[in-house]
């Protein structure tokens, strides 16, 4: 079943957010399965947030990426070497100050 992965960033400074945002949609690509050795990420799309709601909670960009299925995403999320080197310079010189990440499966509530 498809999952999808939405994630949101809030950064200290606009230099920080263009190299987020770069090398976040560059993820599909570079993300390789442990088994297939192929890109796993089927979709990563993403822009500037422009809700005026006032719930953003500050974010600044989101993204909204598709999994075939949970354990491609568990894979992603915890194992795969380019996301945590992303999630490690997302952290330090990209300065992230806040993240959001949400999960579903369409239709299962």
């Amino acid at each position: 079943m498809v999952v999808y992965h939405i994630v949101a960033f809030k950064t200290r400074s606009a230099t920080g957010l263009q190299a987020l945002r770069e090398a976040f949609l560059a993820l599909p690509q570079s993300c390789l399965h442990p088994v297939s050795g192929q890109p796993y990420i089927q979709i990563a799309r993403g822009g500037r947030q422009m809700s005026t709601e006032g719930k953003d909670r500050g974010m600044q960009v989101c993204f909204v990426m598709e999994f075939e299925n949970e354990d491609d995403l568990a894979y992603y999320l915890d194992k795969d070497p380019v996301h945590e080197e992303f999630k490690n310079k997302a952290g330090g010189e990209w300065e992230t100050l806040d993240v959001v990440a949400m999960d579903f499966n369409e239709g299962v509530f």
